[in-house]
């Protein structure tokens, strides 16, 4: 075997437990199970660096103040993290040693990840190499990614969106379109945009923002097709009696606020804690409801625009004409289309989505809750027909619409899941 990864006897690893469901090692785990810990006073010296990762096997170098140089040696499972080294760990007895790797490891974190080193079964077990992972070392220690190809290979223990057995679509609403040909280039518009939170820095579910819509107001070029001038976002506060709305137009004001007001920054913002109640579950199916009940209208406005947001605290006054672009928002129900593509040692499951029996690939950068795009025309917006396909599309728009699996894992893990597929969707096999 190669000379970073001797060959260690299961008996000589001891086992400490992740929190459930994750690879993150809590530091109260680690602490329970030794009576190890960093001085109270003063600064313990511990330098580490990672050696070399060969058949799912860390090793790393680890020394303490002034002591000779040891090695420790990891390895990531589903359920538990398996910890040697070059002296005193055995499956009963977490060495020194050891201890203080994965005290530095945690740093000041309450818990971490060792996601980055879960590799199962992705190793050659005869030369210790592998195919799927692109692995460099230098003077800082180890860089470990999957390649290209493979960045989102499944692995087992990963959560999946679930699939239930019927899957009930909206229903299209048609309304009689109210527009107004008489537009000048002074008279004010009203326009509608669709706000997009990116969530950047939320961690959890209960802190990100939904896309909501907010109307304002414009005057128009000599085309009365663009923007001449934009003026202010429009709420129950700042609306004008000037400004001529028709019947669809004041429902689809309504909507909007009602959107706004179940946002967490609105609740935040007016301490709403009765909304504050609401889960993310709840937020989404009110949001989502919401959007369906604006389709209809949508669907007629001559002018939407999109513009992507850090968050909501931003939109205030009015919008910036190099922040919005004009979309559209379509009446048709994409429905989803999976294809299970046999690649020799693995498996592709390709999520794409139809429209007028028309196939499309879902735009690569697009993920808007509720929302599909096409890869052609990113900017033409279809509404989702159901919270399940919302909850698919925003699982497969962070793998890019494509699960590599490999076959080992696929008729153990994976094959439950794309059988519900199967059955709720259907899935084309090549």
């Amino acid at each position: 075997m190669n000379n970073l990864t001797p060959d260690i006897p299961f008996y000589r690893f001891f086992k400490l437990p992740f929190k459930n469901g994750t690879r993150l090692l809590e530091r109260k785990t680690l602490d329970s199970l030794s009576e190890f810990r960093p001085p109270k006073r003063g600064y313990l010296s511990v330098s580490v660096k990672n050696l070399g990762f060969v058949n799912e096997i860390l090793t790393a170098s680890i020394s303490i103040e002034k002591e000779d140089v040891e090695m420790v040696y990891l390895k990531v499972t589903q359920n538990h993290l398996l910890i040697s080294c070059s002296v005193d760990t055995d499956e009963f007895y977490l060495s020194r040693y050891a201890y203080f790797f994965l005290n530095k490891y945690l740093w000041f974190y309450h818990e971490k990840s060792f996601e980055d080193y879960y590799y199962p079964d992705f190793f050659d077990a005869d030369n210790g190499t592998s195919k799927y992972l692109k692995i460099a070392s230098n003077s800082k220690g180890l860089t470990i990614k999957l390649k290209d190809p493979f960045r989102n290979l499944f692995k087992p223990g990963v959560s999946l969106p679930l699939v239930p057995l019927g899957n009930e679509a909206r229903t299209n609403i048609f309304i009689e379109p109210q527009l107004s040909d008489s537009l000048d280039n002074v008279t004010p518009v009203i326009a509608y945009c669709i706000l997009d939170p990116l969530n950047l820095h939320e961690r959890y579910n209960e802190e990100k923002e939904l896309p909501l819509l907010i109307p304002f107001t414009a005057t128009l070029n000599n085309d009365k097709r663009n923007f001449k001038s934009l003026l202010t976002y429009l709420n129950s506060k700042t609306i004008s009696d000037d400004l001529e709305l028709n019947s669809a137009q004041l429902n689809l004001n309504d909507i909007c606020e009602e959107m706004w007001e179940n946002s967490i920054y609105f609740q935040m913002k007016n301490h709403k804690y009765e909304n504050c109640s609401r889960t993310f579950s709840e937020r989404k199916k009110l949001q989502f409801d919401l959007w369906k009940s604006a389709l209809p209208q949508l669907v007629n406005e001559r002018f939407m625009c999109y513009q992507w947001i850090y968050g909501l605290r931003y939109i205030k006054g009015k919008p910036t004409k190099k922040d919005i672009r004009f979309c559209q928002v379509a009446s048709d129900i994409p429905q989803l289309k999976f294809f299970l593509i046999d690649k020799g040692e693995y498996y592709f499951l390709d999520l794409k989505f139809m429209v007028n029996g028309k196939l499309a690939n879902f735009a690569p950068i697009f993920n808007m809750f509720f929302f599909a795009a096409a890869e052609k025309n990113p900017m033409r917006f279809y509404l989702l027909g159901s919270m399940t396909d919302a909850e698919i599309v925003t699982y497969f728009s962070k793998i890019s619409f494509r699960l590599p699996v490999l076959k080992k894992h696929y008729e153990t893990h994976l094959k439950p899941f794309v059988e519900q597929i199967e059955q709720t969707f259907g899935l084309t096999k090549r």
